[in-house]
This record gives structure tokens, C-alpha cells and sequence, in this order.
């Protein structure tokens, strides 16, 4: 097995945006996914995650899932890294579908908690489930702790701590709101293993607490915002920093947050992105509530991208 590689680090500090399914009609628009990457390759952005919450990656087959990452793969500028949502219920179908995406072209891929038999989920069991991927994984992995795709499974520090010694585990994702801070502390000394923040609101504090970077879904309507406070705390520019996280999880909560991927998409398309529709069973936002989102935007100075 592999040893880590130390250039991990470098690859997964900064901020990535989760990139989008765009639908319309119930179909994918590939065309308008190739102008968003092209857009973002024009940011200080680290790289993509497709394949995610954010990309609706439970409502799209294998074939589709590879032509996205297909996609992300050759219109990426070279400095970006692209990370991708390869998670399966079981440790053999998700292996299978890492090595078909690292085929295509894949840097690392994040593998959501198992949690259709929640209950049965030990710490013991997810121990066995992420050990038996890396070993088999071609690429490094990142685990993701989200525990609201996942039937409120939390990662704990110590199952962390006992996959953070592996040489193909890599990473950890936290978008649970358990502090980084306390995951940080349980990192084995001289472990070549980090952190990144899963959400705006703690973003900024779990860059203090030794998170390395962040994939956020306000990054994928406000990615210059995002980088730039990233930079602020990368220059040490604490107040500066502290003022624009204040902004962005304001606008956050008064927005987009509370309205989830159809409110992300819609936020996109105001900027001149392409977001569309989401996929059944998810609906659109109201036009009363893109109205409300719109008008908030105007009033705090969001303009189009450019």
C-alpha cells in the first residue's frame, strides 16, 4: 500500500465548490455544465467536487455520474483538483465505482457514511467499511461526515483517529457541527491527515481550529466571496476575515441556506451560472421565494459574476 503523499496537503487547501447537476426537463444540460467549470476555472477556487449533495448524485445512474465527471475532468483548469462523491452502501460497490472514476480522471474520492441500516452502523462496522475501501481504492480517500445525508450518523473522533493512521485515507470532510477543533485534537501525532470545513457556518472557525480548507455550497453561487476570505485568514487579516464570514453566513441564513439545492441552483442562476431545475422529487423554489432571494442579494450588493 502506498504511503501518503505529502503534495495531499497542497491539493486540498483552498476552497471547492460542489458542482451542480443542471437539469432541465428531468435531463442533464452537459452543455451548461462545461460553461459553469469553464466560469470557475476563471476563480481562485482549488478545485470541484461533483458527484455530491450539492450534484443530486443519489438521483443520477453510474453512466451519467462518469460522462459528469468526464466533463469536470477535461474542461478543469490544471491548477484544480477535482474531488468527487463515490460512496456506495457497501464497501465492494463503492470500491467498483472509485476505480471506474479514476479511470476517467479523479484526484480523490469522498466517501459518505453508510446509513441505510443505521443502527447497525458501529464504530466497529464503519472502521471495517472505510479500511476495506482504502485498501482496495486506487486513489486516496476523504471521509465525509455529514450526518444530515446520513440518518444523523456522526463520525466520532475516535473511529477518526483509528482511520486517520491509514496511508490511503487522506482527509476528513466535517459537516456535522461537532468542532473541527476536537476532531483536530484527536489527529495522531505526525499524521499525514487534515481537515475541511462542509459549511459556511463553520468555515471561518474551523480554520482556526487547523481545518486546511473547505467544500462549500456557497461556493458554488459566491466562489470569488468564499476564496476571498480564505485568502484573509491564509494573510493573517483576522478582523477582515471575521467581517466577511459574518456576511456570507448571514446571507447564507436569510437565503439560500434554508432553501437548500434548489435554493443553491437558483442562486447560480442569478449570478449568470447555470443552476436549472433540480431532478424529482425535488422541487423548484417558489416564485415568491425567488423573489425574496433576489431582492436580498440586490440589497447586500450581489451583482452577476463577472
Amino acid at each position: 500500500m502506498r504511503s501518503k503523499s505529502r503534495t495531499g496537503k497542497d491539493k486540498l487547501s483552498g476552497v471547492f465548490a460542489p458542482i451542480i447537476t443542471p437539469f432541465e426537463a428531468e435531463e442533464i444540460v452537459y452543455t451548461e455544465l462545461e460553461k459553469n467549470i469553464l466560469k470557475y476555472n476563471l476563480t481562485a477556487l482549488k478545485g470541484y467536487m461533483p458527484l455530491g449533495s450539492n450534484g443530486e448524485y443519489r438521483g443520477l445512474t453510474d453512466e451519467e455520474s462518469l460522462k459528469i465527471l468526464d466533463i469536470v475532468q477535461k474542461r478543469r483548469a490544471e491548477d484544480k483538483t477535482i474531488v468527487a462523491g463515490c460512496g456506495r452502501e457497501s464497501a465492494k460497490s463503492t470500491v467498483d465505482f472509485i476505480k471506474k472514476a479514476a479511470a476517467v480522471g479523479l484526484d480523490f474520492a469522498f466517501i459518505l457514511t453508510p446509513h441505510y441500516f443505521v443502527k447497525n452502523m458501529s464504530d466497529e462496522a464503519l472502521f471495517k467499511y472505510f479500511s476495506f475501501i482504502a485498501e482496495a481504492s486506487p486513489i486516496p480517500i476523504v471521509i465525509y461526515n455529514a450526518p444530515k445525508f446520513a440518518f444523523n450518523l456522526l463520525i466520532s473522533a475516535e473511529l477518526m483517529s483509528r482511520l486517520a493512521v491509514h496511508p490511503n485515507i487522506i482527509a476528513m470532510k466535517n459537516s456535522s457541527f461537532h468542532p473541527t477543533a476536537d476532531y483536530k485534537k484527536h489527529i495522531p501525532e505526525g499524521t499525514d491527515f487534515y481537515l475541511l470545513a462542509g459549511n459556511v457556518k463553520t468555515f471561518y472557525c474551523g480554520l482556526q481550529s487547523g481545518a486546511i480548507g473547505a467544500v462549500l455550497s456557497t461556493a458554488s453561487y459566491l466562489p470569488e466571496y468564499c476564496c476571498r476570505l480564505y485568502q484573509l485568514y491564509v494573510e493573517k487579516k483576522y478582523d477582515e476575515a471575521e467581517d466577511l464570514s459574518n456576511f456570507l453566513i448571514d446571507l447564507s441564513e436569510n437565503t439560500v441556506g434554508r432553501l437548500a439545492v434548489p435554493g443553491v441552483k437558483f442562486g447560480m442562476d442569478y449570478r449568470g451560472f447555470f443552476g436549472g431545475s433540480p431532478r424529482l422529487p425535488l422541487l423548484p423554489i417558489s416564485p415568491e421565494e425567488r423573489k425574496h432571494v433576489a431582492d436580498y442579494f440586490k440589497s447586500h450588493g450581489i451583482t452577476k459574476f463577472k
